[in-house]
């Protein structure tokens, strides 16, 4: 079996296991969540660098005089090993210093509107405590056209957007993109949108993109091996991927270059 192979599968097991827990917990929403995160780490777990880790909880800036640096509690924190990196630990909960967070992986069963918004603005805190990167994993599933109208919406809360619009307009223009995530996974939909430099025949763009990579027998890859491979890759680590072609998706601009 390739890695292709074992990542496909992979996903197929992450939502099974997902969707077995909204059976049993149907009544109970948190325990749906906590399930997801934990199968997350463990996963995630198996593929970091030795000299990294993970954990759920906190991220804390000791460098700040504000006593008050401290982040919303986190669903999976990445961060660097070293003995001042965890500054309180109990159970599986733990506080890590921000000198170390290296990463900050936010995990949904599911998304709307209201949680996306609360999830943003829980990355514009650890922007200011000095979390560069952030990524938001979904289970279920997530359009284009929700994505494109939520950020809209999030920058210009008094618009009114009913149907979807493509933001290209000199008004959508996110300078202060710091709490914007690296990218959205959404395992349900296999759809996997990165933040990335786009082109059209007039103009450059940032925007999310999602891309359809095909391995050497020609079929595509799962998007949880595009979310390992870009977490491997922020982490300087090993992650092969049997990339024969690729070609843009699905995607939106978000401002032009």
């Amino acid at each position: 079996m390739t890695q292709e192979d074992r990542y496909r599968r992979q996903a197929k097991i992450l939502l099974d296991r997902r969707n077995e827990a909204k059976s049993l917990f149907s009544m109970h929403k948190p325990s749906i969540g906590y399930v997801g995160e934990h199968i997350l780490r463990q996963s995630l777990k198996g593929v970091l660098p030795s000299d990294f880790s993970l954990c759920q909880g906190f991220v804390f800036n000791t460098n700040s005089s504000d006593k008050n640096m401290l982040s919303k509690q986190c669903d999976i924190v990445i961060y660097r090993k070293a003995n001042e990196a965890v500054m309180y630990s109990v159970g599986e909960l733990k506080v890590i210093n921000a000198c170390y967070a290296v990463a900050v992986i936010e995990v949904k069963s599911s998304i709307r509107k209201e949680s996306f918004f609360t999830t943003l603005k829980a990355f514009e805190r650890l922007e200011e405590i000095g979390v560069r990167n952030k990524f938001i994993f979904v289970f279920g599933a997530v359009s284009k056209q929700s994505l494109s109208n939520w950020l809209f919406q999030y920058k210009y809360p008094e618009s009114n957007i009913n149907e979807w619009r493509v933001m290209d307009t000199e008004l959508y223009d996110w300078s202060d993109k710091e709490q914007l995530p690296n990218s959205i996974l959404s395992l349900e939909s296999c759809k996997y949108y990165v933040l990335d430099h786009l082109q059209d025949e007039k103009n450059d763009w940032v925007g999310y993109a999602s891309y359809k990579i095909t391995d050497s027998k020609n079929v595509e890859i799962s998007c949880l091996q595009e979310f390992f491979a870009s977490v491997m890759e922020m982490l300087n680590g090993k992650f092969y991927v049997d990339q024969n072609d690729y070609s843009i998706k699905d995607g939106f601009p978000m401002w032009k270059m």
